[in-house]
């Protein structure tokens, strides 16, 4: 009985082409998976950490600022990001009250490495995350932060 090797099934010859393709689709899958991970990793950021309040409105901490026409002086601060949530602790000095402890907590969502921040019992504030430094405009004031 004669038979037609391009119908053979059981060749060698027809099973080594197909491993070969199938080989080839799974290496290219895992390519594209691969690549796909890497757009996610640098289109989003971890902003999760503890920062240190480096400037209000371009003033280096310690500095005077002029919020609303109240003169004060910002002390320090720091912002924590954890997950999901945010707190906000800035020591500020207003005429003879000294060391005031002004402290606000926000729930965040993450776009990218943009936080958009819903505090309690106020409003929303957009900041952003890059490198190890976070900034944020709030009450039309610029805030720096560092990681």
């Amino acid at each position: 009985m004669k038979t037609n090797p391009v119908n053979d099934i059981g060749s060698s010859k027809n099973n080594n082409a197909r491993i070969i393709a199938i080989g080839f689709l799974i290496a290219l899958a895992l390519c594209a998976a691969a690549a796909a991970r890497g757009e996610a990793t640098n289109s989003s950021v971890d902003p999760v950490g503890n920062y240190r309040l480096i400037s209000v409105d371009g003033k280096t901490v310690p500095c005077t600022i002029d919020h609303e026409g109240t003169i004060m002086e910002v002390q320090s601060g720091t912002f924590a990001i954890t997950n999901g949530h945010c707190t906000s602790v800035i020591f500020v000095s207003v005429g003879d009250r000294k060391n005031i402890r002004c402290e606000t907590h926000a729930g965040y969502k993450l776009d990218g490495a943009e936080l958009t921040m819903r505090w309690e019992n106020a409003g929303e504030t957009k900041g952003a995350v890059s490198g190890n430094t976070f900034t944020m405009t709030n009450e039309a004031m610029a805030y720096v932060y560092k990681k």
